[in-house]
């Protein structure tokens, strides 16, 4: 009885799985249904668990069936005290690597079946056999590799130093996927195929959307290939210090912030969070301007601003903040560059070409926050910098921010002056 209830019960759980993560996957691709997407992704991983668990108690020996629940056990014990002991934001050089993990666990899996040369940790009717078996392995090992290949290039590579980032980190965790479900095909698993074959999808799509974003292809984003421009091409550039863009902040009724991937470099979200809440209180209205390709991964921005306590009402897809730009007293740009950069819409031999636009000079004054005018991801000329109401504030960010919010905090709030 209770054999034929586990036989019933895999296949059911591998499709609610598979149900909650193509749900989630769909609710995670826009901005206000990020959080339902994320707890129905962590749903669908623990039916996978309670799935390969089940699977465990009807294919394989005690032995094995103790090893599954110690795995899931241990794994659950041990993401519990890293999740709750670790901050959100993410290292420039670990993040990127987190995404290989999957594959790496995938790899090794594959080299164990060959070195046992069985069908491990179960046998399973569903599991390929002779020749597809080894050949689905052998893929296996080779995405594993992929996967950490590409995660590692996205820590050290040109990728790293710029936004194309989120595309090599993508394509690292689609390498992920493709290695599992290779697994779940070799080994007769339906969960683990089903999961890998939507990681790898879902990693691939995000690639392709981050880097036609940048006007790109995504290998060329992860290889550095066509870049353009440089320093050397700025000619009529402003700058100024944080007690000017003070000034202008302390009398603006509406600022807009757009934040990039030099704000995540520089650690910089409280800081921001901060400035906009000192702003509120002056009787200004902040919104924030979301790209979907700035920050290190797809939704970065997102995951660091809402660490540093931003309200979600705040947060706006580039679309709607454009709306709030045409009326806007300042554009704060925080370590943003190619996703602000006019030519992706005037300038057809443009690299950038085509790809979303946080239209930051429609404000009527435009601070930049940037260490450098080095070129973004894209390798362009940003010709945002050279508009007349914009102003470049070099420097790192979060330090900026701090200097500008110091310097607030000595002026009289126009509330209390009324």
């Amino acid at each position: 009885m209770m054999a034929s209830l586990a036989a019933f019960a895999i296949p059911v759980l591998s499709i609610i799985s598979a149900l909650f993560f193509i749900m989630g996957l769909k609710l995670m691709g826009r901005l206000r249904s990020a959080a339902r997407g994320n707890i129905l992704l962590g749903l669908g991983v623990a039916v996978a668990l309670v799935g390969l668990a089940v699977s465990g108690v009807h294919f394989g020996s005690q032995l094995g069936t103790n090893l599954v629940w110690v795995g899931v056990g241990a794994g659950v014990v041990l993401g519990l005290l890293i999740g709750l002991g670790s901050k959100v934001e993410i290292g420039v050089g670990v993040g990127p690597l987190l995404a290989s993990t999957g594959g790496i666990a995938a790899a090794a899996v594959a080299i164990a079946a060959f070195l046992h040369d069985e069908a491990w940790p179960w046998p399973s009717t569903f599991a390929l056999q002779g020749g597809p078996r080894g050949a689905a392995l052998g893929l296996a090992v080779v995405a594993g590799a992929a996967a950490l290949m590409l995660g590692s290039f996205a820590s050290v590579g040109p990728p790293a130093h710029g936004s194309g980032q989120p595309a090599a980190v993508a394509l690292a965790a689609s390498a992920s996927g493709w290695a599992a479900a290779m697994v779940g095909l070799a080994m007769g698993s339906p969960i683990v195929a089903t999961v890998g074959g939507l990681v790898a999808t879902a990693g691939w799509t995000l690639a392709v959307m981050v880097a036609a974003a940048l006007g790109r292809k995504p290998f060329d984003v992860v290889f550095g290939g066509d870049r353009r421009g440089g320093i050397d091409d700025y000619s009529n550039v402003k700058a100024c210090g944080p007690e000017e863009a003070a000034m202008v902040l302390e009398t603006a009724r509406k600022v807009v912030m757009i934040p990039g991937y030099g704000m995540a470099v520089a650690q910089a979200q409280h800081a921001l969070a901060d400035l906009a809440k000192m702003l509120a209180l002056r009787g200004a209205t902040v919104v924030y301007a979301i790209h979907p390709s700035a920050g290190l991964i797809p939704g970065h921005m997102n995951i660091l601003l809402d660490e540093a306590k931003v309200p979600a009402g705040q947060l706006m897809e580039w679309e709607a903040a454009n709306v709030e730009l045409a009326d806007a007293d300042v554009a704060l740009v925080v370590g943003a560059n190619d996703v602000v950069n006019p030519a992706t819409q005037n300038d057809s031999h443009s690299a950038v070409y085509g790809m979303p636009l946080v239209d930051a000079g429609l404000a009527r004054t435009v601070f930049v926050i940037k260490r450098s005018l080095r070129p973004g991801a894209a390798g362009v000329k940003n010709a945002l910098f050279e508009l007349p109401q914009t102003n470049m504030i070099f420097g790192d960010s979060k330090k900026v921010l701090q200097a500008i919010g110091s310097e607030l905090k000595v002026q009289t709030p126009r509330s209390a002056a009324a």
